[in-house]
């Protein structure tokens, strides 16, 4: 019997991440009634800050529950699994999974590109075919996380004798900023182009530099400040 889950520290972390969120929450909640008794727009301002981050904690929440439900076994030839939501960037429906391995014709998998703001980044999703031509979304490991999802196909796949396909590269809508309305197309669509996927791959790249910069930056002022 093989059994996957998310690791403990991953749990914890988005846990904790999850309460300071709350907390930061409240305190932006209670600056804004302080602002409002200064000047109105100074108020309006802190609790449009307080509203985005409410909308965020409420999505840090629904992952760390994700993280903690997240489980899949394999055993005896059969694939058991409870795949919650969360599973990617995109919400999906809670499905509770048992497949024969018999069953699974084969596994696909594509890269989600999403691009919002200048930013890039992406996951690389996993989906099940059962011979009868039914599809069941195993999830996604986004970019910068551990490949759950990856290693979880690579296993499935080992134990049923089949082939992971590589479907590719598809362009998915971002949304608002990756927290509500994003989309990816219908696992039919065709790849981009060899060209296409290049240039997104600058741009991820290019984006990561980015991120490194302002995290460089942000530690340097906290030292400078110290001084």
């Amino acid at each position: 019997m093989t059994t996957f889950r998310a690791s403990l520290g991953e749990k914890i972390f988005v846990t904790a991440f999850t309460v300071f969120m709350g907390g930061l929450a409240l305190f932006m909640l209670i600056a804004a009634v302080g602002g409002f008794v200064v000047n109105f727009f100074l108020g309006l301002f802190l609790l449009l800050v307080a509203a985005i981050i409410i909308a965020l904690t409420f999505l840090v929440a629904k992952e760390a529950f994700s993280r903690w439900r997240l489980y899949a076994r394999l055993e005896d030839g059969v694939l058991t699994a409870l795949l919650p939501r969360r599973r990617g960037f995109i919400d999906q429906p809670r499905d509770r999974v048992t497949v024969s391995l018999a069953d699974i014709e084969t596994i696909q998998s594509r890269y989600e590109s999403f691009a919002s703001i200048g930013v890039t980044t992406g996951q690389q999703a996993y989906s099940i075919v059962k011979r009868g031509g039914e599809r069941i979304f195993l999830g996604a490991d986004r970019e910068y996380t551990p490949p759950f999802f990856g290693k979880l196909a690579g296993a499935i796949a080992a134990r049923a004798g089949v082939s992971i396909d590589d479907l590719g590269m598809v362009d998915g809508d971002a949304g608002f900023l990756l927290v509500a309305g994003q989309s990816v197309p219908d696992w039919s669509s065709p790849s981009l182009s060899a060209p296409e996927i290049e240039l997104r791959g600058r741009r991820r790249a290019r984006t990561a530099a980015i991120l490194g910069g302002v995290v460089l930056l942000v530690v340097l002022a906290q030292v400078l400040s110290r001084r």
